[in-house]
Protein backbone atom coordinates (compact mmCIF):
# COMPACT_ATOMS: atom_id res chain seq x y z
CA UNK A 1 0.00 0.00 0.00
CA UNK A 2 1.55 3.59 -1.01
CA UNK A 3 2.40 5.87 1.62
CA UNK A 4 -0.61 8.10 0.48
CA UNK A 5 -3.09 5.18 0.53
CA UNK A 6 -2.11 3.88 3.90
CA UNK A 7 -2.28 8.12 4.93
CA UNK A 8 -5.88 8.08 3.64
CA UNK A 9 -6.90 4.89 5.61
CA UNK A 10 -5.69 5.89 8.59
CA UNK A 11 -7.51 9.11 8.17
CA UNK A 12 -10.78 7.28 7.49
CA UNK A 13 -10.20 5.12 10.79
CA UNK A 14 -9.76 8.11 12.55
CA UNK A 15 -12.95 9.57 11.89
CA UNK A 16 -14.79 6.47 12.29
CA UNK A 17 -13.84 6.29 16.10
CA UNK A 18 -14.69 9.61 16.11
CA UNK A 19 -18.31 8.81 14.69
CA UNK A 20 -18.52 6.03 17.00
CA UNK A 21 -17.66 7.99 20.48
CA UNK A 22 -19.99 11.20 19.56
CA UNK A 23 -23.28 10.97 20.45
CA UNK A 24 -24.14 13.78 18.17
CA UNK A 25 -23.36 11.15 14.83
CA UNK A 26 -26.42 9.23 16.16
CA UNK A 27 -29.87 9.92 14.00
CA UNK A 28 -31.99 12.27 15.86
CA UNK A 29 -34.43 8.74 16.46
CA UNK A 30 -31.76 7.06 17.82
CA UNK A 31 -30.52 9.78 20.50
CA UNK A 32 -34.59 9.80 21.47
CA UNK A 33 -34.22 6.44 22.02
CA UNK A 34 -31.46 6.43 24.68
CA UNK A 35 -33.02 9.48 26.15
CA UNK A 36 -36.33 7.45 26.75
CA UNK A 37 -34.58 4.35 28.09
CA UNK A 38 -32.61 6.83 30.32
CA UNK A 39 -36.04 8.41 31.23
CA UNK A 40 -37.56 4.82 31.97
CA UNK A 41 -34.76 3.75 34.25
CA UNK A 42 -35.06 6.98 36.59
CA UNK A 43 -38.68 6.60 36.95
CA UNK A 44 -38.66 2.83 37.53
CA UNK A 45 -35.71 3.56 40.60
CA UNK A 46 -37.97 6.57 41.93
CA UNK A 47 -35.22 8.24 43.54
CA UNK A 48 -32.21 10.57 42.58
CA UNK A 49 -29.83 10.96 45.05
CA UNK A 50 -27.31 14.23 44.59
CA UNK A 51 -23.61 13.62 45.30
CA UNK A 52 -22.28 17.46 46.65
CA UNK A 53 -18.99 16.38 48.08
CA UNK A 54 -15.79 18.15 49.23
CA UNK A 55 -12.13 16.87 47.52
CA UNK A 56 -11.45 15.44 51.37
CA UNK A 57 -14.77 13.21 51.06
CA UNK A 58 -14.79 9.03 49.16
CA UNK A 59 -16.76 9.74 46.59
CA UNK A 60 -16.50 7.20 44.91
CA UNK A 61 -16.90 4.24 47.91
CA UNK A 62 -19.72 6.58 49.19
CA UNK A 63 -21.56 6.04 45.52
CA UNK A 64 -21.03 2.82 45.69
CA UNK A 65 -22.28 2.18 49.73
CA UNK A 66 -25.76 4.00 47.83
CA UNK A 67 -25.77 1.63 45.11
CA UNK A 68 -25.88 -1.44 47.89
CA UNK A 69 -28.37 0.41 49.73
CA UNK A 70 -30.41 0.13 46.56
CA UNK A 71 -30.31 3.70 44.82
CA UNK A 72 -29.56 3.38 41.44
CA UNK A 73 -30.14 6.73 39.85
CA UNK A 74 -26.76 8.80 40.71
CA UNK A 75 -26.14 12.65 40.22
CA UNK A 76 -22.57 13.42 41.09
CA UNK A 77 -22.62 17.50 40.92
CA UNK A 78 -20.12 19.45 38.86
CA UNK A 79 -18.79 21.10 41.56
CA UNK A 80 -18.02 17.91 43.62
CA UNK A 81 -13.70 17.65 43.08
CA UNK A 82 -13.42 14.49 40.00
CA UNK A 83 -16.67 14.37 39.67
CA UNK A 84 -16.24 13.19 35.18
CA UNK A 85 -14.18 11.01 36.93
CA UNK A 86 -16.61 9.16 38.76
CA UNK A 87 -18.98 9.55 36.37
CA UNK A 88 -16.62 7.70 34.29
CA UNK A 89 -16.05 5.18 36.42
CA UNK A 90 -19.52 4.31 37.29
CA UNK A 91 -20.26 4.51 33.95
CA UNK A 92 -17.85 1.75 33.30
CA UNK A 93 -18.72 -0.62 35.87
CA UNK A 94 -22.23 -0.52 34.66
CA UNK A 95 -24.15 -1.19 38.16
CA UNK A 96 -25.55 2.89 38.46
CA UNK A 97 -27.52 4.95 35.82
CA UNK A 98 -25.37 7.64 36.49
CA UNK A 99 -25.48 11.53 35.18
CA UNK A 100 -24.54 15.10 36.64
CA UNK A 101 -25.65 18.07 38.62
CA UNK A 102 -25.37 21.73 38.48
CA UNK A 103 -24.28 21.49 34.30
CA UNK A 104 -24.62 24.76 34.25
CA UNK A 105 -23.40 25.08 29.85
CA UNK A 106 -23.16 23.76 27.03
CA UNK A 107 -19.62 22.31 27.33
CA UNK A 108 -20.75 21.08 30.71
CA UNK A 109 -23.11 19.12 29.13
CA UNK A 110 -20.66 17.94 26.52
CA UNK A 111 -18.10 16.97 29.46
CA UNK A 112 -20.54 14.91 30.87
CA UNK A 113 -21.58 13.03 27.83
CA UNK A 114 -17.47 12.26 27.01
CA UNK A 115 -17.57 10.25 30.52
CA UNK A 116 -20.18 8.49 29.82
CA UNK A 117 -23.04 10.37 31.80
CA UNK A 118 -27.09 9.82 30.81
CA UNK A 119 -28.02 12.81 32.65
CA UNK A 120 -28.02 16.14 32.66
CA UNK A 121 -29.62 17.99 35.75
CA UNK A 122 -29.50 21.87 37.05
CA UNK A 123 -30.77 23.80 39.53
CA UNK A 124 -32.11 26.35 36.35
CA UNK A 125 -33.84 26.28 33.13
CA UNK A 126 -31.10 27.30 30.18
CA UNK A 127 -32.58 26.70 27.04
CA UNK A 128 -29.16 26.05 25.73
CA UNK A 129 -28.80 23.47 27.88
CA UNK A 130 -31.66 21.50 27.72
CA UNK A 131 -30.88 21.31 23.44
CA UNK A 132 -27.32 20.29 23.87
CA UNK A 133 -27.82 17.59 26.14
CA UNK A 134 -30.60 16.42 23.85
CA UNK A 135 -28.45 16.65 20.89
CA UNK A 136 -25.62 14.62 22.97
CA UNK A 137 -28.50 11.80 23.89
CA UNK A 138 -28.33 13.32 28.24
CA UNK A 139 -31.87 13.46 29.49
CA UNK A 140 -32.31 16.47 30.47
CA UNK A 141 -33.84 17.83 33.22
CA UNK A 142 -33.72 21.47 34.24
CA UNK A 143 -34.75 22.97 37.56
CA UNK A 144 -37.42 25.21 37.85
CA UNK A 145 -39.12 27.19 41.03
CA UNK A 146 -42.20 28.75 39.50
CA UNK A 147 -45.17 27.88 36.85
CA UNK A 148 -43.47 29.83 34.05
CA UNK A 149 -39.90 28.13 34.60
CA UNK A 150 -41.91 24.74 34.90
CA UNK A 151 -43.80 25.12 31.36
CA UNK A 152 -41.30 26.88 29.93
CA UNK A 153 -38.87 23.77 30.51
CA UNK A 154 -41.39 21.56 29.48
CA UNK A 155 -42.11 23.15 26.02
CA UNK A 156 -38.54 22.84 25.86
CA UNK A 157 -38.48 19.71 25.33
CA UNK A 158 -37.63 18.82 28.91
CA UNK A 159 -38.83 14.89 30.21
CA UNK A 160 -38.49 15.94 32.81
CA UNK A 161 -38.70 18.80 35.17
CA UNK A 162 -36.78 19.52 38.42
CA UNK A 163 -38.81 21.14 40.98
CA UNK A 164 -35.94 23.20 43.19
CA UNK A 165 -35.25 24.05 45.93
CA UNK A 166 -39.37 21.62 46.57
CA UNK A 167 -39.52 22.25 50.14
CA UNK A 168 -39.39 26.22 50.44
CA UNK A 169 -41.03 26.87 47.66
CA UNK A 170 -44.17 24.54 49.66
CA UNK A 171 -43.17 20.79 49.62
CA UNK A 172 -46.24 18.77 48.41
CA UNK A 173 -48.65 21.57 48.58
CA UNK A 174 -46.44 23.73 45.72
CA UNK A 175 -46.58 20.53 43.56
CA UNK A 176 -50.45 19.84 43.91
CA UNK A 177 -50.79 23.54 43.26
CA UNK A 178 -48.54 23.16 40.15
CA UNK A 179 -50.24 19.76 38.85
CA UNK A 180 -53.91 21.12 38.76
CA UNK A 181 -53.08 24.07 36.11
CA UNK A 182 -49.81 22.01 34.64
CA UNK A 183 -51.21 17.94 34.62
CA UNK A 184 -48.69 16.73 31.95
CA UNK A 185 -45.26 18.02 33.56
CA UNK A 186 -43.51 15.26 35.10
CA UNK A 187 -42.04 16.95 37.78
CA UNK A 188 -39.07 15.70 40.41
CA UNK A 189 -39.11 17.74 43.04
CA UNK A 190 -35.45 18.05 44.95
CA UNK A 191 -34.40 19.56 48.21
CA UNK A 192 -37.29 18.83 50.18
CA UNK A 193 -38.27 14.80 50.02
CA UNK A 194 -37.18 12.68 52.36
CA UNK A 195 -38.11 8.92 53.28
CA UNK A 196 -40.35 10.19 55.80
CA UNK A 197 -41.99 12.52 53.67
CA UNK A 198 -41.94 10.75 50.19
CA UNK A 199 -45.30 9.27 49.96
CA UNK A 200 -46.37 12.50 50.30
CA UNK A 201 -44.36 14.16 47.57
CA UNK A 202 -45.77 11.23 45.54
CA UNK A 203 -49.52 11.51 46.46
CA UNK A 204 -48.91 15.01 45.34
CA UNK A 205 -48.04 14.10 42.04
CA UNK A 206 -44.23 13.49 41.81
CA UNK A 207 -42.98 10.95 39.41
CA UNK A 208 -39.45 10.84 41.05
CA UNK A 209 -37.59 12.66 44.09
CA UNK A 210 -34.49 13.74 44.30
CA UNK A 211 -32.48 13.45 47.94
CA UNK A 212 -28.61 14.34 48.73
CA UNK A 213 -27.80 15.31 52.70
CA UNK A 214 -30.17 12.51 54.03
CA UNK A 215 -28.30 10.44 52.20
CA UNK A 216 -24.55 11.96 52.68
CA UNK A 217 -25.35 14.20 55.55
CA UNK A 218 -21.90 16.47 56.94
CA UNK A 219 -19.63 14.11 58.55
CA UNK A 220 -21.09 10.65 57.13
CA UNK A 221 -19.81 7.12 56.84
CA UNK A 222 -20.24 4.40 54.54
CA UNK A 223 -21.92 2.06 56.57
CA UNK A 224 -24.34 5.21 57.33
CA UNK A 225 -25.02 5.90 53.40
CA UNK A 226 -25.62 2.62 52.47
CA UNK A 227 -28.35 2.49 55.47
CA UNK A 228 -29.70 5.42 54.92
CA UNK A 229 -30.07 4.36 51.39
CA UNK A 230 -31.62 1.15 52.06
CA UNK A 231 -34.40 3.89 53.98
CA UNK A 232 -35.31 5.27 51.34
CA UNK A 233 -35.90 2.97 49.14
CA UNK A 234 -37.79 0.76 51.18
CA UNK A 235 -39.49 4.48 51.89
CA UNK A 236 -40.07 4.60 47.67
CA UNK A 237 -41.34 0.78 47.18
CA UNK A 238 -43.57 0.98 49.95
CA UNK A 239 -45.45 4.59 48.37
CA UNK A 240 -46.05 3.34 45.26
Amino acid sequence: MSSLSAGRSSARARKGRREMTSSSSQPPEDRNAVIERTRRAVLEDGVIVAVRMGSEDPVLEACRAALRGGLHVLEITLTTPGALDVIRTLAEEGEAVVGAGTVLSPEDARLVARAGGRFALSPVFLPEVVDESHRLGLLAVPGAGSATEILAAHRQGARLVKVFPAGPLGGPDFLRSIRGPLPDVPLVPTSGPTASNLSEYLAAGAVAVGVGSEVFPVGFTLEGAEESARRLRRAMDAAR
